[in-house]
């Protein structure tokens, strides 16, 4: 299904406008951020380009299926080494980011970690489903809350106290020489299309040249929406005073009818399930990927084990882990994930086009 590549794009555009990208946007906002999303949109769009079409040749295989066919040892080493640390990485700095964020916008009594447990239930719930099952609930939690999220953009665009000065000041810095950091973090919005190296085992015929355009669209939206809104609303300098800009945009929005008068409950109902499905995303992915390095059937014991890894690796990441370190280390991480991300597609491209010439 075509829309299931979709779908995987936009979780991963959605869930970054809560917790580390438009901090990050924000932060080099006079230092050449602007050019920054203005160079990761196409580089994002051929990303997206390169590894789909070269799934294609792979029709309904998973990365562990079309190693298996090979007799290239390299390839085997790049996904038993690397590939599936990036995705479990992925899924942990934002399961710790979003425990941070709970903690202090929903409920601040209640200690982390039982925080962390009741979201940990759910997650080993999901990821342990078969890869079509996740699917389904990746639809289901875009189609009810998409919508809902679409709403409150639209109010933050119409409020009278969006300042389009502000937006326009910062703009005027779109000739400033970018930084790895804003470029890194802007690609991010794009990277939903990795998951692929799994969920392609649902994808069925050719990925139509519009799947493209509308990712190119989306993320255009999406990245100076992420950027702009925020600044919109507190300033060119003062958006920067928040470690969460867009809860405190939220928190900025009334809806005077409706029985929930303040947007940031609202906003933080939804983005409990646009979350919770993320990282189970790529758990999953990271999960199968580990189960593909084994030839046999994994058994119940060593999945057992991978289960208490991942648990052991969140409660440390919570406990260790405050909010300005957990920022800091995002950031170099998501310089690392570009240039892997890079390098697997391009290696990933060659090799396959080779293989089928």
């Amino acid at each position: 299904m075509n829309r299931y590549f979709l779908y995987l794009v936009l979780l991963n555009m959605l869930v970054n406008v809560i917790i580390f990208v438009p901090n990050i946007l924000i932060q080099y906002r006079y230092e050449g951020a602007v050019m920054g999303v203005l160079i990761a949109i196409p580089i994002g769009v051929a990303l997206n380009y390169l590894l789909s079409t070269t799934f294609n040749k792979f029709p309904e295989q998973g990365m562990p299926e079309i190693i298996a066919n090979s007799k290239h040892r390299w390839l085997k080493i790049i996904h038993f080494c690397s590939i599936q640390w990036i995705w479990f990485t992925a899924g942990l700095i934002t399961l710790v980011g979003f425990i941070d964020i709970l903690d202090r916008f929903i409920n601040p009594e209640m200690p982390k970690i039982a925080l962390l447990v009741i979201y940990l239930a759910a997650i080993f719930l999901i990821i342990q489903l078969p890869t079509d099952r996740v699917m389904y609930f990746l639809e289901i939690v875009l189609f009810l809350n998409t919508p809902l999220i679409a709403f409150i953009i639209f109010k933050a665009f119409t409020n009278d106290y969006l300042s389009w000065d502000s937006m326009l000041e910062v703009g005027t810095h779109i000739f400033e020489r970018p930084s790895l950091k804003s470029i890194a973090a802007a690609t991010y919005c794009f990277s939903g299309y990795t998951n692929l190296i799994i969920f392609n085992r649902l994808i069925k015929g050719r990925l139509k040249i519009w799947n493209f355009f509308a990712i190119f669209l989306l993320g255009i939206f999406n990245l100076f929406t992420t950027f702009f809104i925020p600044i919109g609303f507190h300033g060119s300098d003062g958006a920067q005073e928040f470690q969460y800009p867009w809860i405190s945009t939220a928190d900025s929005l009334r809806l005077a009818y409706s029985p929930i008068e303040r947007v940031i409950f609202l906003f933080l109902m939804f983005y409990m399930s646009i979350t919770l499905i993320s990282i189970s995303v790529h758990w999953h992915v990271s999960f199968e990927l580990i189960k593909g390095t084994f030839k046999e059937k994994i058994s119940k014991k060593k999945n057992l084990l991978i289960l208490i890894f991942y648990a052991g690796c969140s409660v440390a990441g919570v406990i260790f882990l405050n909010t300005i370190l957990l920022n800091k280390i995002t950031v170099y991480w998501m310089i690392v994930r570009l240039g892997f991300e890079i390098f697997l597609v391009v290696i990933f491209f060659i090799w396959a086009r080779r293989r089928t010439a």
